[in-house]
């Protein structure tokens, strides 16, 4: 008989407890209880969500009304439901689970304790088959966000602010941003986010069933590893595990005794000469899918499907000739220059995030020219949507257990033992994922302890032996296909965290305190996988932020909305970073005014932090920048896509930096050098450069030649003196590179040395003709960063973009949509004499 699985999904009763007024505890188990009415609660689903639907508080991404939800987090919630349980055969037993629990749970069964559960990252299973009753069944289950469960612990100097000091975040293991980071408020949700089920099984119950591939260095051969854990029903139990290739006719078996000591099944397939799944634009995504059963006595009890690709992968941390040593990402013998940005949960309520956005922020990633995500150590694991189409689309997955910025106490036998579970769990369920190619400790830890103040008091390196001898032993027994990196930045044992030279690196000396991002075209990082410039969202995200409120900078409901950052210097960096690029005070702007210039900036910045380290391929092997989206709408982020799924203005120069085919201008050593950078097979065509004056639009130095790019590479392909651009004026020009082919343009770089505001900029006359499907755009003087759109519409194939004078640049544009307009370009700064 295969096993019986009875959903609990529904409309469950929520009840709430203050410790004074409500419905406690005691009251909710009487036997003649009387409660006060309760608020029908979705499960799955949180507190949040059930009283925005009884109307009993308002959306908290919109104005101040994230802070009027902070009476939630003080409160007991109970979720209630009855459920009709059959007779259970002779021998049968039953398991009741929680897939998720957010947080602190006591759960009850008709009356009865049943269990206790504070990890929101693996789910909750208990044997209830002495408790369950034939017929009506009461189920109870006692929640707090974490915060009451925390009390009990002393928590000081475990954290990077006072605040976390106060939450204890570093001890409840549920999102870490939910606690507020700098890109988002404090909303600490509480709720059942996952499955309820009740499971029923006569002979076993699968508890958790994996799968992973390797392949062997020559990629000539294939494994796939098959396994399932299970709990029998009675002291032993007899199972095949049956794993199937159908695209390739291949099946194996293997039968074997399980006890409650000896749980695990597991069966190997061998793959001759399998189809490899490759990166985005390095080859195509192949991917085989593997049927899996498990039976007993003939009956299936147990049958999923995984979904596995084959590609090997190692990270070349080889010496370096000239200093330190490598970190590059090879898959299948080819060494990968890994483009992307930092991704964190998609909502306040991560629960709340459906599998149509998730799929719309990968396919937006694709679009800016990704092939890599970093799931971000103080977020989630993502949903299976997640993973499966980033394997289905061929973008990298950098993925990090739950661990940010905090002193995690490890040395705690009860912390350790539940973390160690939690690993055990994720790392099994995201085995099957070709995407996923690395593992990593934490988030910053490492670099923690060895410079942030909070974490040179004692305690000292409570969680050292989690990440350094823990969390690989884990992998080794779990998942030995993938690498695994201790912490992000991390170089090693010996070498500071954040040495340029070895391992990856988060480059943060620009961004923060200091915002003249020229200096990221000295930066020579192996792997840069964090760093990164504030600026302002689409405009209509703006104006949702500030929602019935002042729709002005420096409101309260701008200031719930601005980034932390902004309040962490005497001077307001952002703030700051206008006045001192561009000579504007930004309190002076109209909203619309501010969304162009402070766009503009934050991709200029990004731009120069992207390109730096693409012509540098493979001393640097990577540019990895924070952040790629947002968990609410801001009017200052780190994004080029923001909540709303809206492109901000540094969306398109960040696709252009990303782009597979690009020429890098750069200043170095007495010269102007051009580098040709290519992600692919050798190209030809032609290269343009040299510099153009601003005042005239003639090319005092002009230069064409065909190039040769080599594959998979960055190429110095032209240079000239610098002291031919001092002659000329670096205020009044600019060096310039245009690659060709067919005659059309394939990428160009221009490159500024002042601040923008000593620039002498001209008057730029644009014409836009709308011919058939087509704009063409054309400039008599250079125009620069054309900006067409600030509502963040991606049905433009670009925006913020240069005309170099009488230069046509050509836009797909549909022929029954109105002509465009230019909203604003850059050279309205204007010049000083």
């Amino acid at each position: 008989m295969s096993n019986q699985r009875i959903d609990l999904a529904g409309t469950w009763q929520l009840h709430r407890f203050d410790g004074q007024r409500g419905d406690s505890l005691e009251r909710l188990l009487a036997k003649d209880r009387e409660s006060l009415p309760p608020l029908p609660a979705p499960v799955p689903g949180t507190v949040h969500e059930a009283l925005l639907a009884a109307g009993q508080i308002s959306e908290p991404t919109l104005g101040l009304n994230s802070q009027h939800c902070r009476w939630i987090e003080d409160n007991y919630w109970f979720y209630r439901r009855s459920f009709t349980a059959p007779a259970l055969a002779g021998g049968a037993r039953a398991w009741l689970s929680f897939e998720c629990l957010d947080l602190a749970a006591v759960i009850f069964l008709n009356g009865k304790e049943i269990a206790r559960h504070h990890n929101y990252f693996y789910p909750c299973r208990v044997d209830v088959t002495d408790l369950l009753v034939a017929g009506e069944n009461d189920l109870l289950v006692q929640l707090d966000c974490g915060l009451i469960y925390a009390a009990q612990y002393d928590a000081a100097n475990t954290a990077n602010s006072f605040d976390h000091e106060v939450t204890k975040r570093c001890r409840i293991r549920k999102p870490q941003y939910v606690f507020g980071w700098d890109w988002s408020p404090r909303l600490i949700t509480v709720g059942i986010p996952g499955a309820v089920f009740l499971e029923i099984a006569e002979t076993a119950r699968i508890r958790q069933s994996a799968a992973f591939s390797e392949l062997s260095a020559d990629l000539r051969r294939g494994t796939i590893t098959v396994r399932a854990w299970a709990d029998p029903t009675g002291n032993e139990a007899e199972l095949t595990l049956t794993a199937t290739v159908p695209e390739l006719s291949l099946t194996a078996t293997a039968t074997q005794k399980i006890t409650a000591g000896q749980d695990r099944l597991e069966t190997v397939l061998a793959v001759d000469h399998p189809e490899l799944w490759h990166p985005v634009g390095h080859g195509p995504q192949k991917l085989y899918r593997v049927d899996i059963t498990i039976s007993s006595g003939g009956n299936i009890i147990y049958q999923t499907g995984k979904q596995l690709g084959f590609r090997h992968v190692r990270i070349n941390q080889d010496p370096h000739p000239k200093e330190g040593s490598w970190f590059v990402v090879e898959i299948n013998r080819k060494p990968i220059f890994v483009k992307g940005a930092n991704f964190v949960p998609a909502d306040l309520i991560p629960s709340r995030v459906t599998a149509e956005k998730t799929r719309a922020l990968v396919d937006h990633a694709l679009a800016a020219n990704f092939n890599c995500l970093r799931v971000w150590g103080g977020g989630v694991y993502e949903s299976e949507e997640f993973y499966r189409y980033c394997d289905e689309r061929g973008l990298l997955v950098w993925q990090e257990f739950v661990f940010a910025c905090a002193k995690y106490p490890a040395h705690d036998a009860g912390f350790l033992h539940d973390v160690l579970h939690e690993a055990r769990h994720q790392v099994r369920r995201l085995a099957e994922h070709a995407s996923l190619f690395i593992w990593c400790g934490n988030n910053e830890l490492e670099l923690a302890n060895h410079e942030w103040p909070p974490f040179l008091r004692p305690p000292l390196h409570t969680d050292h032996g989690l990440f350094h001898a823990e969390l690989p032993l884990v992998m080794r027994r779990e998942d030995p296909s993938r690498f695994y990196h201790p912490s992000s930045p991390f170089s090693s044992p010996g070498i500071p965290p954040n040495d340029w030279h070895s391992g990856d690196q988060h480059a943060w000396s620009i961004g923060f305190g200091d915002t003249d991002f020229r200096k990221y075209r000295d930066m020579s990082c192996r792997f840069p996988n964090e760093g990164g410039f504030l600026g302002p969202t689409a405009l209509p995200t703006m104006r949702a932020c500030l929602g019935t409120g002042s729709q002005r900078i420096d409101s309260p409901e701008w200031t719930h909305h601005e980034n932390a950052v902004t309040f962490w210097f005497p001077r307001r960096a952002t703030d700051a970073a206008i006045e001192q690029w561009l000579g504007l005070k930004p309190g002076d702007l109209p909203l619309e005014n501010f969304v162009f210039w402070a766009g503009l900036l934050q991709g200029e910045a990004l731009s120069a932090f992207i390109r730096n380290f693409r012509r540098r391929k493979f001393d640097s092997a990577g540019a990895v920048f924070w952040m790629y989206n947002d968990a609410w709408p801001s009017v200052r982020s780190w994004t080029i896509v923001d909540y709303y799924l809206r492109r901000t203005p540094s969306f398109h120069p960040v696709r252009r930096a990303f782009a597979p085919i690009l020429p890098v201008v750069a200043q170095e050593d007495g010269f102007v050098n051009v580098y040709g950078v290519n992600e692919g097979a050798e190209w030809r065509g032609r290269l343009r450069f040299g510099l153009c004056s601003l005042a005239t639009g003639d090319y005092p130095l002009a230069h064409e030649t065909e190039v040769t790019l080599a594959p998979n590479a960055s190429t110095l392909l032209a240079q000239f003196a610098f002291d031919d651009w001092q002659r000329l004026g670096v205020a009044k020009s600019f060096a310039f590179a245009a690659l060709e082919q067919d005659g059309r343009l394939i990428a160009q770089d221009r490159l500024f040395l002042p601040y923008f505001k000593d620039i002498h900029w001209p008057e730029a006359k644009i014409q836009i003709q709308h011919t058939g499907d087509e704009l063409r755009l054309t400039a008599d003087r250079f125009a620069w960063n054309v900006c067409l759109d600030l509502d963040g519409d991606d049905q433009l194939s670009d925006n913020f973009f240069d005309l170099l004078p009488n230069q046509t640049r050509v836009l797909p544009w549909p022929r029954d949509h109105a002509k465009p307009r230019v909203l604003h370009v850059g050279n309205q700064l204007g010049g000083k004499p």
